[in-house]
């Protein structure tokens, strides 16, 4: 997957966006296109629920930064697939120590892995650079 294509086909998602800023810890989210006019944060634990559809997809777009504070999980529900899940960054994005992502996350600017983080997808910065220490990324099935 080039990166600045697919970075570009996720920031051009415009179909019935979910509006939402800040915080989704706590949250369980069916599918759908998640848009944040600022930034989006994980400070406790995130759901998302296919809601037993396989072919779920989740987008999640913000003009700014994204942030997963330590030791927080993105917890897949009801057939969720990381490889349907797309974090689209307009800035930079930091994964706390500890914390584990799901899907793709694609920055226009950097990645910074905290200690420790698991990734189960991909981590990719169009411009900058990905910056890794002591993690563990896996590509899930499909990608």
């Amino acid at each position: 997957m080039h990166t600045v294509i697919a970075y570009n086909a996720a920031d051009a998602l415009v179909l019935c966006p979910i509006s939402t800023i800040g915080d989704l810890g706590g949250m369980t989210l069916p599918p759908g296109l998640y848009k944040s006019t600022s930034f989006m944060e994980i400070n406790t634990d995130l759901y998302l629920d296919a809601e037993h559809d396989g072919e779920a997809v989740w987008v999640f777009q913000m003009v700014s930064h994204f942030l997963s504070a330590t030791s927080t999980q993105v917890i897949l529900l009801n057939g969720a697939k990381a490889s349907n899940i797309f974090w689209q960054v307009g800035s930079s994005a930091t994964l706390g120590a500890d914390s584990v992502m799901e899907g793709t996350m694609m920055a226009d600017q950097s990645i910074v892995l905290g200690i420790g983080a698991v990734v189960n997808g991909r981590v990719l910065a169009r411009i900058a650079a990905v910056n890794l220490n002591a993690n563990v990324i896996t590509i899930p099935a499909g990608q």
